[in-house]
């Protein structure tokens, strides 16, 4: 009798320590959550994870986000984030990538920081036996030193034409940008020069009417940001600009701020919310008399900014509120509000909205014969306007099979 009753407890030993070792050996899936993203190569480089097309159904939620650096390069978050079995495991990786490196170079940087990512999850799963570990040998830090000084300079020249038999366009453009940014600091030069030129021919069979639309415009600016501690900065601007399209003959300005975030920078990849003030001294000479029968005039404004800015799981949210108006008469304002929502709703149903308006009431370098048809068509000045607003949405919906690591490059499918 007794043995009978070991015999029972060991099947029954052997059994749940079966099950258990089964469950353990769980094939993790996986949500990538970024819409700029190779997939296909991921799917053939780190082929041991099932990848799925719906958020819900992920035991891995893989959050990219990025920010460009001073030199050109794009610095990248990875938050993994355990749903189901694995709620309580979260990680995050950080990599680099350069303005120099090839579209191969990129794509390796990011197979190697998923890998990273992944392991946790890979050994939790019972997947360790299929995990090889290499290293390479560390290198001597060695403090390299940076021959520009973390200087970068940018200068473009382009330009297009077209035409037809009743109208002729042309367009150029050029610009110097110079930038040096570091951890505490960041310094901006732009100088940049325009010229815009359209005509339009209409021949009624009596006579030929001939429209040309000129727009020109060059513009200097630069600013100096200074960190204070890890939620303070206070910077200045300064520019000149020239613009036929705003009769703006020459305006200089000069404008101290300072901005307050909420969260400290450090987190700034996940979440923000700043808040900036300027205010701003500016030398307006026009073009044209105005319709305050100005031809120049001194003006002192100020603006507060605020900006929310979140990326979570579910999605990202960014929210902005603007308020500006001139000193000399609290009449001259100008408000405006924005705001996108980009979200995952339910199994496969996504959905993004932007929208914005603003009210306009600070038009001072209108000149005094801008309303005319001409004008109004052609967009050749400013036209008078006491608001602005602006909006769209999107909405998908993908069904089926969430479940398909299958890659197929033919005729283009990779």
């Amino acid at each position: 009798m007794c043995r009978k009753i070991f015999q029972i407890i060991f099947l029954i030993v052997i059994f749940c320590t079966t099950t258990s070792f089964t469950q353990q050996r769980h094939i993790p899936t996986v949500f990538i959550d970024y819409p700029y993203i190779d997939l296909n190569y991921i799917k053939e480089q780190i082929p041991i994870v099932n990848y799925v097309r719906d958020q819900k159904e992920a035991d891995i939620h893989v959050l990219f986000t990025s920010q460009k650096t001073a030199a050109g390069g794009t610095y990248f978050t990875i938050y993994f984030i355990g749903q189901n079995n694995f709620t309580n495991v979260k990680d995050t990786v950080k990599y680099l990538t350069n303005q120099n490196d090839t579209e191969d170079i990129s794509r390796k940087k990011m197979i190697k920081a998923l890998e990273l990512g992944f392991f946790e999850y890979l050994v939790k799963s019972g997947l360790s036996d299929k995990i090889n570990i290499s290293y390479t040998e560390p290198q001597k830090k060695v403090n390299q030193k940076d021959d520009w000084d973390y200087w970068l300079f940018r200068t473009s020249l382009n330009g297009n034409f077209n035409g037809q038999a009743n109208q002729k366009a042309m367009y150029l453009n050029g610009s110097f940008f110079a930038d040096r940014t570091t951890e505490d600091s960041k310094f901006n030069i732009n100088v940049s020069s325009s010229y815009n030129e359209n005509r339009y021919i209409y021949n009624s069979g009596t006579e030929t009417t001939e429209i040309l639309n000129l727009s020109r415009a060059q513009s200097f600016s630069t600013y100096i940001v200074k960190s204070i501690d890890s939620n303070w900065s206070w910077g200045i601007w300064g520019g000149i600009v020239s613009s036929t399209y705003a009769n703006i003959n020459i305006s200089a300005y000069v404008a101290p701020g300072i901005e307050f975030n909420i969260f400290p920078y450090s987190v700034s990849n996940e979440r923000q919310f700043r808040i900036d003030y300027q205010v701003k001294h500016i030398y307006n000479k026009y073009i044209q008399e105005t319709i305050l029968f100005k031809k120049e005039e001194d003006l002192w404004s100020n603006s507060l900014n605020l900006t929310l800015s979140l990326i979570r799981p579910w999605g990202n949210m960014s929210i902005n509120a603007s308020g500006s108006n001139y000193l000399n008469d609290f009449n001259l304002f100008d408000l405006g509000v924005s705001s996108s929502v980009s979200m995952e709703l339910y199994n496969g149903l996504s959905v993004n909205v932007n929208v914005g308006y603003s009210k306009i009431q600070d038009q001072i370098s209108l000149p005094l014969a801008s309303e005319t048809l001409e004008n109004l068509l052609t967009q050749n000045v400013q036209i008078q306007t006491n608001f602005s607003y602006w909006g769209g949405f999107g909405i998908s919906y993908s069904f089926g099979s969430i479940y398909n690591n299958v890659v197929n490059p033919r005729f283009g499918g990779g």
